[in-house]
């Protein structure tokens, strides 16, 4: 009977699978069916070895192939979490991370840390007892943050959570996977965190890790309490808050409404270098100014470089000194003098000191760089002829790498501005365009008159160019009053100007347009470099040098490659550079000018337009935005008066981000906002109604003037 009964199943079993083969047959060539989204990506299983308890596979068999993955659950520490503490485990590359999030009411988180109250008080007790000085601190510290946070929740300030985080990491096979794991578990151990295998549970952690997947890692150990602010630092997609080490409250946080602070000389950070970017009309102008005043309030010294002349009012209400850079005006940079740098060499028994120096051979460098941009480029020849004039007229003015080389050999009274007179050395004058187009006459021509500056013969003919173009460039020629002559501003000497003014603001806009005006941006970017960067005088002070419109660093040949030098070097003069710009572009296209923004470890995203999807990968790829700061920074234009989102970006310090809007006072943005339409409606600038009204007025009095006199 058994015998028939299985031959009677078999032929049922072999009925309906012929009748399901036809069934499906027919549904193929009648009725075609489309695969959906999550057939396409479906996998097509998974094995988990029964003596292997730590790890799966995964099988693939469209690559005709399965990979190894396993299970973890990060247990977290027992401190609270910062912004960018799991970049590390975010970064790490095949791999699924899950975080599972279920809220409780009020009285559940209440009761909660009504228990952790309790809990760290008796252990701070029990340590008292013991007379565990270091553990009694830490459970007293626990308790404390217990007790606030319980106070935030019971005050409907905050909110809790229990949370999972289920992580399944994929290698190529059972080697990487064992290396990667242990990479990634020391660095999240180092943040004193611990990412802990699934042993036994592999399955349940490779469910719990997929998309749109339920917490299959349901036991109470598995869950830890999170509040608002810990959930957002967690989460790879929210721009959350920057760790705190003082510095500039620059705005508000958009997430949690907390201030954020910029501080440009964190001492986490590789270099003090930072990057400001964003459209007209974005804030770009006005944050920067509002950062700047900040940073001379905490001690910092400012040297900036203003193409729009803005910084003016804020800089001299801050106590500093505008310097306004025209054609026929009181103001000279000598592009030729030379002031000390501190240097550091090895003793032979390996101790490191410094030296000050006068850096000679750097300096004839950027004179040559600098006669190369005013003679459009130069060959070889030419190259060599002015670098022996810079080098005879060095040699002639006794000037060596020793720094009492550049000062009198006596002493004299010096008046100080609080009325004491003190005694010390003088700079010698320093050596001018002037003097190396002289040394150019001796050194090539014949019968020359060096007091009217001509000759009679040429005797080395590649030196016809350099003669008749640089001529044009000495004192009795209009384009050379801003090179030619000792540099002073105003009739006040840099060094007095550096060592005395907090900031010092240079005003370049009366020369826009002007063909040397690529020059003088030049010029004014190395005297930063060499008086202020890296004056002995102010190692002690934190400086910004800060280049606004940097964009134009584009048309100036070998710029970007020199300010990318400026941002490698500057953190040991303990000193940053500050690109503040309204175009990317421009550095993006230069291996340089990325190399210049990369650099930048601080930055302050704000609006910078459209942009199409090649150039926001380029953009995502080079400052590792994610998509929401990416949406941010790439918003259109306003088209509503109303429209409140000015000022509005992403900043960044190290690794941590955070949206923010910056904000000032009343008081203060009335010396920094620049917007006609808020100077108008507060008082600070008359309207043109105001001005024509004014101007009749003064017509009227005129006349009646002329009136009465006839």
């Amino acid at each position: 009977m058994k015998l028939f009964r299985r031959k009677k199943i078999q032929k049922v079993d072999e009925i309906e699978e012929k009748n399901s083969n036809n069934k499906r047959k027919n549904r193929t060539n009648e009725d075609p069916q489309h695969e959906s989204y999550i057939e396409k990506i479906a996998l097509e299983g998974f094995h988990i070895p029964m003596d292997i308890r730590d790890r799966g596979y995964q099988i693939e068999q469209r690559a005709g192939k399965e990979y190894p993955f396993r299970s973890y659950i990060l247990n977290f520490g027992n401190t609270s979490i910062s912004t960018g503490e799991l970049d590390t485990l975010f970064r790490a590359g095949a791999l699924n991370i899950n975080f599972h999030l279920s809220k409780l009411t009020k009285s559940q988180a209440v009761n909660k840390y009504k228990r952790a109250v309790t809990d760290e008080a008796a252990r701070a007790l029990q340590m008292q007892k013991a007379g565990n000085e270091i553990d009694f601190t830490e459970a007293i510290k626990a308790r404390d943050k217990a007790d606030h946070l319980l106070q935030e929740i019971s005050d409907g300030y905050n909110d809790g959570f229990l949370g999972t985080m289920a992580v399944t990491l994929f290698g190529e096979d059972d080697k990487t996977l064992d290396s990667m794991g242990i990479l990634i578990q020391d660095s999240v151990e180092h943040n004193e965190h611990s990412l802990r295998p699934l042993y036994n549970r592999q399955k349940d952690g490779w469910l719990s890790s997929l998309p749109l997947s339920p917490n299959m890692l349901a036991s109470t150990v598995d869950k830890r309490f999170f509040d608002r602010t810990a959930i957002v630092a967690t989460s790879p997609f929210y721009s959350s808050k920057i760790p705190f080490s003082g510095g500039v409250p620059l705005g508000e946080n958009l997430h949690n409404r907390n201030m954020e602070f910029l501080n440009v000389f964190a001492p986490y950070l590789e270099n003090y270098s930072s990057l400001i970017v964003g459209t007209s009309g974005s804030g770009k102008s006005f944050s920067n100014k509002y950062i700047s005043s900040s940073q001379i309030l905490l001690g910092n010294r400012i040297f900036s470089i203003d193409p729009d002349g803005e910084n003016g009012p804020i800089c001299v209400l801050m106590g500093g000194k505008e310097v306004e850079i025209r054609e026929g005006g009181q103001n000279t940079i000598n592009p030729c003098a030379l002031t000390e740098e501190e240097v550091e060499h090895t003793l032979p028994n390996g101790r490191r000191v410094s030296q000050v120096i006068v850096p000679i051979g750097s300096k004839v460098g950027r004179l040559v760089s600098f006669y190369n941009k005013l003679l459009d480029g130069m060959n070889s020849q030419e190259k060599e002829l002015i670098k022996k004039a810079i080098l005879d007229v060095i040699k002639d003015w006794g000037i060596t790498e020793d720094p009492e080389s550049l000062y009198e050999k006596e002493k004299r009274p010096v008046r100080q501005k609080n009325g004491e007179i003190i005694y010390k050395k003088q700079r010698k004058v320093e050596f001018t365009l002037s003097d190396i187009y002289k040394q150019l006459l001796k050194n090539n021509t014949s019968g020359y008159n060096l007091d009217n500056l001509t000759f009679q013969e040429m005797i080395d003919l590649d030196s016809r160019r350099l003669l008749k173009v640089l001529r044009g460039y000495l004192r009795d020629r209009p384009d050379g009053i801003i090179f030619d002559g000792q540099t002073q501003f105003g009739g006040e000497k840099i060094e007095n100007l550096l060592d005395d003014i907090p900031w010092v603001n240079f005003n370049i806009k009366a020369i826009e347009g002007s063909d040397i005006y690529d020059i003088v941006f030049y010029v004014l970017t190395v005297l930063g470099w060499e008086y202020f960067v890296k004056r002995p005088s102010l190692r002690k002070y934190r400086k910004r040098l800060k280049i606004e419109e940097a964009w134009r660093m584009k048309h100036i040949d070998g710029a970007m490659l020199f300010v990318e030098e400026l941002a490698r070097r500057s953190r040991k003069y303990n000193a940053g550079v500050d690109i503040i710009t309204q175009d990317l572009k421009p550095f993006l296209n230069d291996p340089n000018g990325q190399a210049v923004v990369k650099q930048a470890t601080s930055a302050l995203f704000l609006r910078i337009g459209a942009m199409n999807n090649d150039e926001k990968e380029e953009l995502q790829s080079i400052f590792n935005l994610s998509e929401g700061e990416l949406e941010i920074i790439c918003r259109k234009p306003s088209e509503s008066e109303n429209d409140q989102t000015k000022g509005e970006g992403i900043i960044r310090v190290g690794g941590s981000s955070a949206y923010i809007k910056v904000n000032v006072s009343d008081e203060m943005r009335a010396f920094i906002d620049t917007d006609p339409d808020y100077l108008i409606r507060n008082g600070l600038m008359p309207s043109v109604d105001e001005i024509i009204d004014e101007n009749s007025e003064m017509s009227t009095e005129e006349k009646e003037g002329v009136f009465a006199w006839g």
